[in-house]
């Protein structure tokens, strides 16, 4: 979804942008970045989107990629550090009145 933003590798469809796939393409390597660091975001509310959970991780570093299914999302940054600096600041803060759960994604789609 943010890739769309870029003009780059989205292929339209169902899920399938960027390697195709389910959740979120880009093959087994991760997706591109060597040193890049992805998030779970838990608690979100139904109605935020991909570009407002990326605009509002954007205060912690340069944010690579953002994506919003029901519930949850994940924020790739381009680099650990961002990643954590995101994890202390935002772990626990109000995004649409829903308090958020940052974390590191272990599954990294």
């Amino acid at each position: 979804r943010e890739d769309r933003e870029q003009g780059g590798g989205y292929r339209g469809g169902r899920g399938g942008y960027r390697g195709g796939g389910g959740y979120r393409g880009g093959g087994g390597g991760g997706g591109g970045g060597g040193d890049g660091c992805q998030l779970y975001v838990g608690n979100l509310s139904y109605d935020t989107t991909w570009r407002e959970l990326k605009d509002h991780f954007r205060q912690c570093g340069e944010v690579e990629r953002a994506d919003v299914k029901r519930g949850f999302g994940t924020v790739r940054f381009t680099n650990a550090e961002d990643a954590q600096s995101a994890i202390e600041s935002l772990n626990g803060v109000e995004l649409q009145g829903r308090e958020l759960e940052v974390r590191i994604d272990e599954k990294q789609y």
